[in-house]
């Protein structure tokens, strides 16, 4: 299984690092994590085509996890090159407003056809596959149709948090997880409602008794390096830091570790 973050920042806007969006390849199955700005184009600068995916995850309807659901929904509809796409929408129930709303707006340009874009409405506890992927959702403490996700592929687990407080359910949900996908929005001094910060991410990886951690949503005031040195203090499993274009590889089987392959 292959991660690649596209996005490992926040609403601000940052030459740097986009809007969150990630991207997981296991098997037969190429899947996006949310669709922060930048997106599309963090996934042609890795060489991706977006007509080779599988689906499209969504956390949560925050604008910084949605925006380029709108670029997406038009080329499905209208770019020849999408033409041959086959798409799964996977997202809680609550997402169906958000689409109602651009239905609104836009009128039927974005509208794609049910064959281009299938969509899978998955309220907590419910689970679905994708090319032979796994796909568990679960309640995330940060909006009323937020969920984390579990991707699980031949030994691989890897767990997705979203924006989401700390509680003992994500703990058991993340268990035993390859890698860990946590937000961290804010440090340990200024911790943001909704969001975990350094030292609460250690202690959940820790009580999920996962193999690593990867920090991810950063603003400016946050300094990754100090936030992956906190976050150790509470985990004794590896900590990174992501960047745009990280890549992680988690290997097979035992799942005993996540190795750094490019940043």
């Amino acid at each position: 299984m292959l991660l690649r973050v596209l996005g490992s920042g926040t609403c601000e806007l940052r030459q740097e690092r986009s809007a969150p969006a990630y991207l997981v390849e296991a098997g037969a199955a190429a899947l996006m994590l949310d669709l922060g700005q930048g997106a599309w184009r963090r996934l042609l600068e890795a060489g991706r085509d977006p007509a080779g995916l599988s689906g499209v995850l969504i956390s949560h309807p925050h604008p910084d996890h949605v925006s380029d659901l709108v670029p997406l929904l038009f080329a499905l509809n209208y770019a020849p090159h999408m033409a041959a796409a086959r798409l799964a929408l996977l997202a809680h129930p609550g997402l169906a407003r958000v689409l109602q709303g651009l239905t609104a707006a836009f009128g039927p340009w974005l509208e794609p056809p049910e064959r281009a874009l299938e969509r899978r409405w998955l309220a907590p506890g419910q689970e679905t596959s994708l090319g032979g992927v796994r796909i568990l959702a679960a309640a995330a403490a940060h909006h009323p149709h937020s969920l984390a996700f579990r991707l699980e592929h031949e030994g691989a687990v890897l767990v997705y948090l979203g924006d989401s407080e700390a509680s003992p359910s994500l703990a058991r949900f993340a268990s035993g997880a390859g890698l860990l996908i946590c937000h961290c929005a804010g440090s340990d001094q200024r911790p943001r409602p909704g969001h975990l910060h350094p030292a609460a991410c250690g202690r959940l990886a820790a009580a999920a008794g996962a193999r690593a951690l990867l920090l991810s949503h950063f603003y400016r005031d946050v300094d990754p390096e100090q936030a992956a040195a906190s976050a150790a203090e509470h985990f004794s499993g590896a900590v990174w830091a992501a960047s745009d274009h990280l890549e992680l590889v988690l290997g097979p089987g035992s799942m005993d570790q996540a190795e750094s392959c490019a940043t």
